[in-house]
């Protein structure tokens, strides 16, 4: 039998994982079916670029979770977008780039700069620290998060501006789910993947900015989809520990 992965992640909050980015691969490898062991990390630095996934597979930790995906295609032959055709491919591409360099950014602002997000994130991610660094710790990240956020422009945006931006996103994205279960295929791919980490970010955590107040009213499909994916995984879970017994 083949040694688990190591899969990096920050700790759960809210007894959720609340990174887009992690809960966009556990989802990926859940779907897949390969098995790993979460190992949780405060500190993002010490993942291979500074950042959060990352997977040690072999004594080999690879970070980024589209290149630690395509690693795990190459060497485990599970691909989740087996079917698509070329044109599927391309927009999967295309609502990647949607939710990682754009709509994150949104979710980002709301965590870290609106104060209807800052007040959750402050009194939550940061509970468990000694007391001065849990008063340091959150100035620092919310600054870098501001620099961040206007140098990649999203951040150079009003408020207004912001949501109103991050809900043309989510509109693209209920048109491309329709009526359809899963947003590409009869059955989840890799776009599922990554959709879920970010809209269940937004509608399925405690943070109650304008964004997840928009998603909740106007993105009903949306939000089901969200709770669609976490009965399936269940189901995928349930299918995967029977076989094991």
């Amino acid at each position: 039998m083949s040694t688990p992965l190591k899969l990096y992640q920050f700790p759960k909050v809210w007894g959720r994982n609340v990174s887009p980015f992690t809960l966009k691969l556990e989802t990926w490898l859940r779907l897949a079916g390969l098995p790993f062991v979460s190992i949780e990390v405060r500190n993002p630095g010490k993942g291979p670029k500074g950042k959060l996934p990352a997977i040690e597979d072999g004594g080999h930790v690879i970070g980024d979770s589209t290149l630690i995906i395509e690693h795990l295609v190459r060497t485990r032959g599970v691909d989740l977008d087996r079917e698509l055709d070329r044109r599927a491919r391309a927009e999967a591409t295309a609502f990647q780039r949607l939710f990682e360099d754009h709509l994150y950014w949104a979710i980002a602002y709301g965590r870290w700069l609106d104060p209807a997000g800052s007040d959750a994130i402050r009194a939550s991610f940061f509970a468990n620290l000694p007391p001065l660094v849990r008063n340091v710790v959150p100035i620092a990240v919310r600054a870098k998060v501001r620099r961040d956020l206007h140098g990649q422009g999203l951040g150079r945006h009003s408020r207004d501006e912001i949501y109103a931006l991050a809900r043309a996103d989510l509109q693209a994205v209920a048109d491309l789910l329709d009526s359809g279960p899963w947003l590409l295929a009869s059955r989840p791919t890799m776009l599922d993947a990554i959709a879920y980490g970010h809209l269940a970010n937004i509608a399925l955590v405690p943070v109650e900015t304008d964004l997840k107040a928009i998603m909740l009213r106007d993105f009903p499909t949306l939000v089901a989809y969200c709770r669609s994916m976490e009965a399936y995984l269940a189901r995928l879970d349930g299918q995967t520990s029977e076989a094991a017994v």
